[in-house]
């Protein structure tokens, strides 16, 4: 497979990474990123039917700067009157929101200081947009700091312009119980998936130190609103610590780290989840889970069935605070063709896949296939340089598929690199459909 082409978009800062966002809905396409100056930047295009002739770039910088803080990604979204909204640049920070007064013109981007109530939105961190089944756009984010926080989920109302919680309560609670915690629930998702329902997954850290992760956990919804196991039994939200379907009870300081667990279906669409922890000799290893075929007996839950994926002979002993350059690092699963599963990951400085049989056993630990185009061989010669390959979100009407590319040096723990290069080229490349 071959690039169809590869367009530039601008210049993206480069001194550290940090996550942009690229959106297409339709022939509409935008793109959120921090430029040369470390400014918030925002650009869309119309893109041509059947490969023809793009637009150009329309930009807007808007009025916030990045500092050394990788937690500070940017996060796009679309309301079904054609709106774009947008947020980040926050790690317990008062809310960033702008939206636009004319649909699709990013130069009408304006900010607004809160969506629900600013006594929530003052201590913001991971803000995320995504679409309901209806259309409905739908916004989470933490409130409070890790190891205290409770996060929230809003939908937005596009005749009053306004958002509203969808409950009232938090999504998650890590309030302290029987004299332990308080807790912080660090999740992926909600992930629309091959089900039409949303899959949700989360740890929960007691405090700031990111050894601390454990209880890996799991629910399911058809509307955001109820929630159940992954067999359809009923769950309470907001969830607090040991509640929702728990994948694996991996202890604190047994290798279960936040970002570094994903969400995945096989080919009959059923959910799984990709994870590292350590195994029983303290090395680092992928493991896989998904729910028990079995139906569960009385009012059990029913376990779920857990897989080793690998059998490395190395640990990544990780700590602290600050955001890690990640040694083992999960990029994701996809259903291939003939019913396997392929699993992506960086770990040691080597890009890996493991495919895996219909069954999520292991079969084979490979060299990941490479991108089209050379898109992953680093074009800079600022020392220490990677490539960023982020993948588009969005309902993609026009192409096979958009990824952002970039370079930067890795991330430093939030903290400034003596040396930096101070920009990349930002380009969005075009893959053909499968």
């Amino acid at each position: 497979m071959e690039a169809v082409e590869s367009v530039p978009v601008g210049r993206a800062w480069a001194g550290m990474h940090v996550g942009f966002d690229l959106l297409t809905e339709g022939a509409d396409q935008y793109v959120g990123w921090w430029n040369a100056e470390r400014r918030l930047a925002v650009a869309h295009r119309t893109l041509g039917v059947s490969g023809a002739e793009h637009s150009a770039w329309t930009h807007r910088v808007l009025d916030e700067t990045l500092g050394w803080d990788s937690h500070n990604h940017i996060s796009l979204g679309l309301d079904r009157g054609g709106h774009l909204h947008v947020s980040g640049n926050m790690h317990n920070d008062p809310m960033v929101y702008f939206r636009t007064q004319v649909p699709g013109d990013v130069t009408t981007l304006t900010r607004h200081d809160h969506l629900v109530d600013s006594a929530t939105e003052q201590s913001v961190t991971y803000p995320e947009f995504l679409t309901l089944q209806d259309g409905r756009l739908a916004f989470s984010h933490r409130d409070g700091g890790s190891g205290d926080g409770v996060t929230y989920v809003d939908v937005y109302d596009e005749p009053s312009r306004s958002w509203r919680r969808l409950v009232d309560a938090p999504l998650f609670d890590g309030s302290a119980q029987n004299g332990e915690g308080p807790w912080s629930a660090y999740f992926q998702g909600p992930e629309l998936g091959p089900d039409g329902a949303f899959h949700l997954l989360w740890m929960w850290r007691e405090t700031p130190d990111a050894a601390t992760n454990s209880l890996l956990s799991y629910a399911r919804s058809e509307d955001l609103l109820t929630w159940t196991d992954a067999h359809g039994r009923p769950l309470e939200a907001p969830f607090t610590y040991g509640a929702g379907h728990v994948v694996d009870p991996v202890p604190a300081r047994a290798g279960l780290l936040n970002g570094n667990a994903r969400l995945g279906f096989d080919a009959e669409g059923q959910v799984h989840v990709t994870f590292h922890k350590y195994d029983d000799d303290g090395f680092s290893q992928i493991w896989v889970a998904r729910p028990a075929r079995a139906e569960p007996a009385g009012d059990s839950a029913g376990p779920w069935e857990v897989h080793q994926l690998t059998d490395w002979q190395r640990r990544w002993d990780f700590g602290g605070q600050g955001t890690l350059i990640f040694e083992v690092q999960l990029l994701g699963s996809r259903a291939q063709p003939d019913g396997r599963v392929r699993v992506d990951l960086r770990v040691f400085g080597e890009q890996r896949s493991i495919m895996m049989d219909r069954d999520l056993r292991p079969l084979v630990e490979i060299p990941a296939p490479p991108w089209p185009g050379g898109l992953a061989e680093v074009r800079g010669d600022f020392p220490g340089l990677q490539v960023n390959l982020q993948k588009g979100r969005g309902k993609e009407a026009v192409h096979g598929g958009h990824v952002l590319r970039w370079e930067s040096l890795p991330e430093n723990r939030d903290l400034p690199y003596e040396k930096y290069p101070q920009s990349s080229r930002l380009d969005v490349v075009s893959l053909p459909k499968a």
